[in-house]
């Protein structure tokens, strides 16, 4: 068993690909848990991602379960910064990140071959608006983000760093907290994504709806634990490509736990584990993130 090691900002989701699956965007799910829509912090801070992942079996558009021929085992790491700053008239918080990745092995849709040779920039992702309102029991978080087709992409070719289209993606969710001391909180956030035409091939992906959900514990104001998960639900047709009338319908779903801890010197780790169920048309595996934030 391989282990396939990329420095990317999670392109796992939608990168595995046959000749008769849909092409898929660049978000991936799980990036919201705990308390998903408090918003980033103030000022400037540093963020890193480490993400896992196996899956080891295929789900075809009936939900019927096939064995990859070999298991797809992909550790991928991310680092940006984010900058935030309070908006009084608008009673908001602002933030703005920009994620620049780097990957040293690329996927090739049609046989899941890797090439390791080369590190090369992906697909930039920036997030221009981040706007979020924290309230007496709810917080209120909407958001605009878009890749660049930066990396770097030729139809069929081993050695892609990039998807080759643009990606949008609108979000808006909210966390509620049941006390006046907000140490337990339910979050939910809804993540829409749209994609542009595929240089080369003419694709247009479909687009995407993703809710991410949240359920926890706050203990001494700086220890989180709880339930998480994410729905993922394709919205529209993929436009060009072979892929059958009925394989244009992928899903998949996930629950699992997270456990995070801010430190009184303004690091945060966050640790994620989900578990993938009643996958359609894609992969069903298992995810881990690892996640480290540092404000200054």
């Amino acid at each position: 068993m391989r282990i396939k090691i990329l420095l990317t900002f999670f392109f796992l989701f939608g990168t595995f690909l046959t000749n008769s699956q849909v092409l898929t965007g660049h978000y991936g799910p799980g990036l919201f848990g705990l308390r998903s829509s408090h918003g980033f912090p103030m000022n400037w801070s540093y963020v890193n991602v480490s993400h896992i992942y196996y899956a080891g079996e295929m789900k075809d558009n009936n939900g019927n379960i096939s064995t990859l021929a070999e298991p797809v085992n992909v550790i991928a790491n991310i680092s940006g910064g984010i900058w935030g700053t309070k908006l009084d008239k608008l009673g908001a918080n602002y933030n703005a990140a920009l994620i620049l990745p780097f990957t040293n092995l690329a996927p090739n849709p049609e046989t899941l071959e890797l090439d390791p040779e080369r590190i090369g920039l992906g697909d930039i992702k920036a997030i221009p608006l981040m706007l979020t309102w924290n309230f007496n029991r709810i917080a209120l978080n909407t958001r605009y983000a878009f890749w660049a087709p930066t990396g770097s992409f030729d139809a069929g070719a081993k050695d892609n760093r990039g998807k080759g289209f643009w990606s949008h993606n609108f979000g808006i969710g909210a966390t509620a907290y049941f006390d006046k001391a907000k140490t337990w909180h339910l979050s939910w956030m809804n993540t829409f994504e749209v994609n542009g035409k595929q240089k080369t091939t003419n694709i247009t992906a479909p687009s995407t709806w993703v809710a991410e959900w949240g359920v926890g514990k706050t203990f001494e104001e700086a220890f989180n634990l709880g339930l998480i998960g994410y729905n993922t639900r394709q919205i529209s047709d993929q436009k060009g490509g072979d892929v059958p009338e009925d394989w244009n319908n992928y899903a998949i779903n996930a629950v699992g736990m997270e456990v995070n801890y801010r430190t009184k010197s303004n690091w945060v780790f966050i640790t994620r584990w989900y578990l993938e169920y009643l996958g359609v048309n894609r992969p069903e595996g298992t995810v881990i993130r690892f996640i480290f934030l540092k404000n200054f």
